[in-house]
C-alpha cells in the first residue's frame, strides 16, 4: 500500500462529517430594533427563529388617559362640591333675596293703580273693564269696616278674600312685605259672560286709611317675573354654573379618559 502524503484538509472538509452531511452552523445572539423602543430580541439556531416583542408603548399611552381621567374626575367632583356649598350659602340669603325683589315690584305695584280712596268714599263712580282684573288693596294697618262695588243693578262686584303668600319659597311675604295687601277681587267674569263691555260701578268704602283698585295685567307679572328671574340669577347663577360644570366633568368627560385608557390597556 502506497503512502500518501500529507495535505491540509479543504474548506469543504471543515463543514462536513465523516459520514458527509453538512454540520449546521451556530451563529451569536443578535438584538435588532424594529422602529421603536421595545427590543427584538433574534435567537439564531437551527430551529425556526423566535422573535419575542415587549409592547411598553401601548402600557404608557393607556396609563396617561387613566391618570387625566382620574384627574378631570377629582376636579369635577371638587367643583360640583364646591358648588353645592355655595349654593346652601345662597340659600340661607333668602330673606335678603326677597327684600330685594320687594324694593324692585313694589314700583311696578303702585304703577297698577288706577282707583285709590283715602278711606271715606261715597258713592264714587268708576267705569270697570270686564277685560281687565281689579285687584283691590289697603295699606298696611287699615282696618276695613265697609267696602261696596256695585254695578247700576246693584250686583256686587267686590269678593272679599283673605291674603295668601303665594309662594313662601322666594323671601317675599305677599301679606307683609309690600306696602298695601291683598284684600280681594273685582272678578267680573261671575257676572258678565260674552264679549267685553264696560260697566259703571258704584263705590263705598269705610275704612281707616288708603285702599286701592289696582289693574295687575299681564305686563305687570311679566315684568314681576323677570325682575325675580334676574335677583334670583345674581346669586344663584354661580353656584349652579359650578354643580353643572362639576357634575358634566365628573360623569361625561373623565369616563372618556379611563375608557380610552383601559381599552388601550386591554386591546
Amino acid at each position: 500500500m502506497e503512502s500518501q502524503p500529507f495535505s491540509a484538509p479543504t474548506e469543504n472538509n471543515e463543514s462536513t462529517t465523516s459520514t458527509g452531511e453538512s454540520a449546521p452552523q451556530v451563529l451569536p445572539p443578535a438584538t435588532v430594533t424594529i422602529g421603536g423602543p421595545s427590543p427584538v430580541n433574534v435567537l439564531h439556531s437551527t430551529s425556526p427563529h423566535h422573535i419575542v416583542v415587549q409592547e411598553k408603548g401601548s402600557n404608557t399611552v393607556s396609563n396617561v388617559f387613566l391618570i387625566i381621567g382620574a384627574v378631570v374626575f377629582v376636579i369635577g367632583l371638587g367643583l360640583g362640591g364646591f358648588g353645592v356649598l355655595s349654593f346652601s350659602d345662597t340659600l340661607e340669603k333668602v330673606d335678603e333675596i326677597g327684600a330685594k325683589k320687594v324694593s324692585k315690584i313694589q314700583p311696578l305695584l303702585d304703577d297698577t293703580i288706577v282707583f285709590s280712596s283715602d278711606g271715606n268714599t261715597t258713592n264714587e263712580s268708576f267705569v270697570f273693564d270686564t277685560d281687565i282684573w281689579y285687584n283691590v288693596r289697603a295699606a298696611q294697618g287699615v282696618t276695613i269696616n265697609s267696602i261696596s262695588i256695585l254695578d247700576e243693578n246693584n250686583n256686587t262686584l267686590f269678593f272679599e278674600d283673605d291674603c295668601k303668600d303665594w309662594y313662601a319659597e322666594d323671601g317675599i311675604d305677599d301679606c307683609k312685605d309690600f306696602t298695601t295687601v291683598d284684600i280681594g277681587n273685582l272678578n267680573l267674569e261671575r257676572s258678565y259672560v260674552g264679549s267685553a263691555q264696560f260697566i259703571n260701578g258704584t263705590i263705598n268704602i269705610n275704612a281707616t286709611g288708603e285702599v286701592t283698585i289696582n289693574n295687575l295685567d299681564d305686563d305687570f307679572w311679566e315684568d314681576t317675573f323677570v325682575i325675580s328671574e334676574q335677583i334670583d340669577g345674581e346669586y344663584f347663577a354661580g353656584p349652579a354654573a359650578m354643580v353643572g360644570f362639576g357634575a358634566c366633568v365628573g360623569c361625561c368627560i373623565a369616563p372618556i379618559g379611563l375608557l380610552v385608557g383601559i381599552i388601550i390597556r386591554f386591546a
